[in-house]
């Protein structure tokens, strides 16, 4: 009975373990992705976009058409990154003034 115990615990555990081993869907990176596209828009509408955003972006892009969806995230969450970045820096440097000093 001890047996039939622990082989059925160890068949739940290695069943809840392949479900994370599977890595990030399609989904996951389509979201991504759109995240990604949503921030660096945002940061371009206030002129804020960085300068290798975009560049970055279509990797992810051409991660995804492969298939490579680890990848496609990996790229587009550095995408969305520095487009929130990038929308706070500009919004920081709207309203920043030269000081005596500098001038």
């Amino acid at each position: 009975m001890k047996k039939i115990a622990i082989l059925a615990a160890a068949t739940c555990m290695l069943a809840g373990t392949s479900a994370f081993a599977e890595g990030p869907s399609k989904k996951d990176a389509a979201t991504a992705i759109g995240n990604a596209v949503n921030s660096i828009e945002s940061a371009k509408s206030v002129r804020g976009e960085w300068r290798d955003s975009y560049k970055i972006l279509g990797k992810a892009k051409q991660a995804y058409k492969k298939g490579d969806f680890a990848t496609a995230m990996k790229l587009a969450g550095q995408a969305d990154r520095q487009g929130q970045l990038g929308m706070s820096q500009a919004m920081a440097e709207a309203h920043a003034t030269m000081g005596k000093d500098i001038r």
